[in-house]
């Protein structure tokens, strides 16, 4: 009696432990075909090169902007030369323009004293040219 109960224990054992076979699965219109899969893994894949591609891209544009704003900070420094260059001319310029204006009220002054002063030669000038007229218009004394 144990044997055949033995047996039937193992049977049962065993039939709990078997998988069904699994045969073809059945032509059902919900089933996803084998192709989809490899679709969306395909796609998976497009958008894991995508996402490389924009922080690649991104690091890249990081650089290029580092390099550029090393760019603009050089550019700044030159202008702020070059602006400091200009108001010194520009001071220099004002100093000789001061200058070049004084020397010029200091000429233009001389320039009136001479007017004056050839005024007045030429107001002798006359008074010596009547002079000489009246002397020679008046007789001549004999000499005694």
């Amino acid at each position: 009696m144990q044997a055949p109960a033995f047996k039937d224990k193992k049977r049962g054992i065993s039939a709990k432990n078997q998988v069904p076979a699994q045969g073809r699965p059945p032509s059902d219109s919900t089933q996803v075909p084998r192709w989809l899969y490899r679709a969306i893994l395909s796609l998976y894949i497009l958008l894991a090169l995508a996402f490389v591609f924009c922080i690649i891209l991104s690091a890249f544009i990081m650089m290029k902007n580092a390099e550029m704003s090393k760019q603009l900070l050089g550019f700044k420094t030159e202008l702020w030369n070059v602006s400091n260059s200009m108001q010194a001319c520009e001071e220099r310029q004002n100093e000789v323009w001061n200058s070049v204006q004084s020397s010029i009220i200091m000429v233009s002054s001389k320039v009136e004293k001479l007017e004056t002063q050839l005024a007045v030669i030429r107001n002798v000038d006359m008074k010596v040219q009547k002079i000489l007229e009246l002397l020679q218009t008046k007789p001549q004394s004999s000499p005694q």
